[in-house]
């Protein structure tokens, strides 16, 4: 509704057939899910590294539901999400991606687009990217959590007489807590740098649906 009033020649239905419009219909969806898609990257990748946090500290039980989600997710990647979510409205990275979205029907008129090995291998990029950006908020976290077993063992073998089972779920759930929220801002950080480069990504993307 924000866009079609600028979108250059756009197409009169009246002057299709049935089976054509059928096509062009599915055709356009398929194109503003891929967009979809290149836009939720982002909260993927918060997810993945909620999920390499909760594993790490112990929290892989505890799961709630966020409002981007219909599914439960663990409590760590929720507070990701929501810091994302948080990110992506104040940086006022919507309203950059309703331009960017704008200037994807001058790259890409209705109707065209083609696929591409130099597609392909872009977006095989960008989700390779998911998994470093992910390793990389959760690093703190699973650095301390490495830190935390090998002080175990060594107390394991010190102290034969305590239970370091049991003893490693509050010490590593306490450290890694702490060091969690101590790397908020570094994580923000991380994630402001990804967010916005997203509508620039948009149309890098459709230049090579294009053809370009």
């Amino acid at each position: 509704i924000l866009i079609a009033p600028g979108v250059a020649n756009p197409v009169n239905p009246a002057n299709l057939q049935l089976h054509q419009l059928i096509l062009l219909l599915i055709s356009e969806v398929t194109v503003g899910v891929f967009m979809g898609y290149l836009c939720r990257l982002i909260f993927y990748t918060v997810q993945l590294a909620g999920h390499f946090i909760s594993t790490e500290i112990g929290l892989q039980t505890s799961t709630i539901i966020t409002p981007p989600d219909s599914v439960p997710v663990d409590v760590p990647a929720a507070v990701l999400n929501l810091l994302a979510m948080m990110l992506f409205l104040t940086l006022d990275v919507h309203h950059a991606l309703i331009m960017a979205f704008q200037q994807v029907y001058d790259i890409l008129p209705i109707g065209g687009g083609t696929l591409s090995n130099a597609l392909f291998d872009n977006i095989t990029l960008r989700v390779g990217k998911i998994f470093l950006l992910a390793v990389q908020i959760a690093a703190p976290v699973m650095a301390v959590g490495f830190l935390v077993s090998v002080v175990l063992m060594m107390l394991g073998r010190a102290v034969p007489q305590m239970n370091i089972f049991f003893e490693s779920f509050t010490m590593r759930l306490l450290a890694g807590m702490a060091v969690f929220g101590f790397t908020l801002t570094l994580i923000a950080q991380h994630l402001t740098n990804f967010l916005k480069k997203v509508p620039q990504d948009v149309l890098e993307v459709f230049k090579l649906v294009s053809g370009g």
